[in-house]
């Protein structure tokens, strides 16, 4: 009888031994796509596409004040018929400008968000390869867990792969007038 009791004690601790035996490792994507090399050379590119739209946005910005200054102007000379066509005019024109600062500015946000899903594929299957190599069963990004050993950390090992990869990213000129 006690043979049996200590043969199911055993037989216990293996399986429960196997099913908690879980090798984890951790790492940081968000650090991953923002010290990507290719990604900041991206960024500084499209910062420098911007620069020709924010010079005519300024042009246009420093017009529209001038209209609004004239329509102040001649609120005493013009009648409140001219008066009232020409602000109607100054908020259509207002508005159009306003619209296209908006459709601006959402463009090169959709772009930047496209390019961080081209690295976070990439990275995806970095951590796939890594855990099969190198048997992880589980790998969580930083902003998971709360503490974890420095030894776990395997960013700066995806890192390097990252690195090594020439990643295409792409994007799309603004194009409107």
């Amino acid at each position: 009888m006690k043979l049996i009791y200590i043969i199911i004690f055993f037989f216990i601790n293996i399986i429960t031994s196997i099913t908690f035996s879980q090798t984890i490792a951790i790492v940081n994507v968000q650090s991953l796509i923002d010290n990507n090399i290719i990604y900041k050379k991206t960024l500084k590119d499209i910062e420098s596409n911007q620069q020709k739209y924010l010079k005519n946005f300024d042009t246009k910005e420093n017009e529209l004040k001038t209209k609004l200054r004239d329509i102040e102007e001649a609120k005493l000379i013009l009648s409140d018929e001219e008066i009232n066509f020409q602000i109607e005019n100054y908020n259509n024109e207002l508005s159009k400008f306003t619209t296209l600062i908006e459709e601006f500015n959402l463009h090169y946000q959709n772009q930047i968000i496209n390019i961080k899903e081209v690295i976070l594929k990439e990275i995806l299957k970095l951590l796939e390869k890594y855990a099969i190599e190198n048997r992880i069963d589980i790998i969580l990004d930083s902003t998971t867990y709360l503490i974890a050993s420095n030894s776990l950390d395997i960013t700066n090992n995806i890192n390097e792969e990252l690195e090594k990869l020439n990643l295409n990213l792409e994007y799309k000129d603004f194009e409107k007038n």
